[in-house]
């Protein structure tokens, strides 16, 4: 394990299979919102009027959902990166990317893109 002169610090290996898997976590949620965008076209194609605007309202926010997990999967990425150099100094800094990520999402925590459907 590597220690930097102000902290404590991870080895390599770790870091890299936590960046890893967080990539691989991002790249999962836009290939299951894409699924998820061509079942609301496919389903929203057939309807008119009413039915029409809840499948393309469903659509939009399941974009800005995928849209707020991306930009947290960014900043835990980022976090991940600075934990190698961790030390009192940047550890403020961290948990204020966490603290800046978290008020640009929605407060409720039930909150779906199909729930408008």
């Amino acid at each position: 394990m590597t220690t930097p002169a102000g902290g404590f610090g991870l080895a390599d290996d770790p870091v890299v299979q936590a960046k890893n898997k967080i990539m691989e976590t991002g790249n999962a949620v836009t290939r299951q919102a894409r699924e998820l965008a061509d079942i609301l076209a496919t389903c929203g194609a057939g309807w008119t009027g009413v039915g029409a605007a809840g499948f393309k309202s469903a659509q939009s926010q399941l974009n800005e959902d995928h849209d707020t997990i991306r930009r947290l999967l960014g900043v835990l990425l980022h976090a991940v990166g600075e934990t190698k150099n961790l030390s009192n100094a940047n550890d403020e800094d961290v948990r204020r990317a966490f603290a800046s990520a978290n008020t640009n999402t929605t407060s409720d925590n039930n909150h779906s893109a199909l729930n408008s459907i």
